[in-house]
């Protein structure tokens, strides 16, 4: 690939947080540290529910992005995280157009609230749950909705890591291990506001990059290839930060559960983490 020319792909974008909306979302009593864990806490949630739900990644991903979308707007003292990740949840099964009902998404929520920080082997319980349930699901449905202003578009990284590898001419060996390697650091972006705070194009990029890192595959005889897709290193550094971020969040949260501490999944526990967190600051 010559390093002046740029590849021409389609353009695609998402709305991103602005820096009014990152500075309000810090302003409502909450700490930076644990609005973060609480967006880390929800993008997990929508991952294992997504996995019990058996639906494609994209449509997980779209399901995080709008919650993370959310909760940057309305904060974490007004709605539980189990209502929003479920609302959330389905209403990426209607743009994405994968029929499920919604005693389905209430179970495999549930399911994922009781060990939110678990990584996938569960199925859907049989739950029974009544028509007060499913008003509950739909009115976080139009409060998500009319808060984003029905705004529901999402571009992914996926289907872009792909396109990139193909790109470039990667071969099939490589091309497969960098793939699912890649993949998984997009999973993991999908946990934090990593997802909207920079482009899908720069999250695919620094994915294929930290794949390549990690198992020592060169690109393109080390040109600069990330330029031809319209990535620069400022971008892709703050996405490796954040990542190692995300990790960091993760060992913390489990640390907490592990000592005998409840996740915090609802408003209450919301309260009780702040005046947790004021009282340590205390000493």
């Amino acid at each position: 690939m010559d390093r002046h020319k740029r590849v021409e792909l389609t353009r695609v974008t998402n709305a991103l947080a602005t820096p009014s909306q990152l500075q309000k979302s810090q302003t409502r009593g909450l700490t930076l540290s644990l609005v973060s864990s609480l967006h880390y806490l929800g993008g997990s949630l929508t991952q294992i529910g997504g996995a019990i739900l058996n639906i494609p990644a994209p449509a997980i991903a779209t399901s995080a992005i709008i919650f993370h979308r959310f909760h940057l707007l309305a904060g974490f003292l007004e709605s539980s995280i189990r209502d929003t990740v479920a609302a959330c949840l389905y209403i990426a099964s209607k743009t994405c157009e994968i029929p499920l009902r919604p005693s389905a998404i209430l179970a495999a929520v549930d399911t994922a609230c009781e060990d939110p920080l678990a990584v996938g082997g569960k199925r859907i319980p049989k739950r029974k749950y009544s028509h007060a349930n499913t008003e509950t699901l739909d009115h976080w449905e139009l409060r998500i909705l009319t808060t984003l202003a029905f705004d529901m578009h999402v571009v992914t990284p996926y289907t872009l890591c792909f396109e990139y590898l193909v790109a470039m001419n990667v071969d099939n060996d490589r091309q497969k291990i960098l793939a699912q390697r890649a993949w998984n650091y997009i999973n993991d972006t999908m946990k934090t506001k990593i997802c909207i705070l920079h482009q899908p194009n720069v999250i695919a990029v620094t994915a294929i990059w930290l794949a390549a890192r990690e198992a020592d595959i060169e690109l393109l005889d080390g040109e600069k290839w990330w330029e031809a897709f319209d990535v620069d290193t400022e971008d892709m550094g703050h996405v490796v930060l954040l990542l190692r971020e995300g990790r960091n969040i993760a060992i913390r949260e489990r640390d907490r559960v592990v000592s005998g501490r409840e996740p915090t999944l609802t408003i209450e526990d919301v309260k009780e983490r702040v005046l947790e967190e004021a009282s340590l600051s205390s000493w």
